[in-house]
């Protein structure tokens, strides 16, 4: 079961809703194909923010150490 529903817009634009899950039954093959490729790339984009909110908390925790703001205000860093 995938977690997210792909949605088709009267516009032709397509809209991923992750409140909604996707039985693989309810897929034709074309549509699992499609549904495959989404799950890898929101699974690459779920990756990305972890890291990216990661390195926010470490530069956070790094901005609070005195001993980095000594080297700043010495001049090393």
């Amino acid at each position: 079961m995938f977690n997210f529903r792909i949605i088709d817009t009267a516009d032709g634009n397509q809209i991923i809703d992750r409140n909604l899950k996707t039985p693989y039954s309810s897929l034709t093959p074309l549509q699992m194909v499609e549904y495959t490729e989404m799950d890898n790339r929101l699974l690459i984009m779920d990756r990305m923010e972890r890291k990216e909110r990661q390195k926010a908390e470490h530069m956070r925790k790094i901005a609070k150490n005195p001993f980095y703001r000594m080297a700043c205000m010495v001049g090393l860093i």
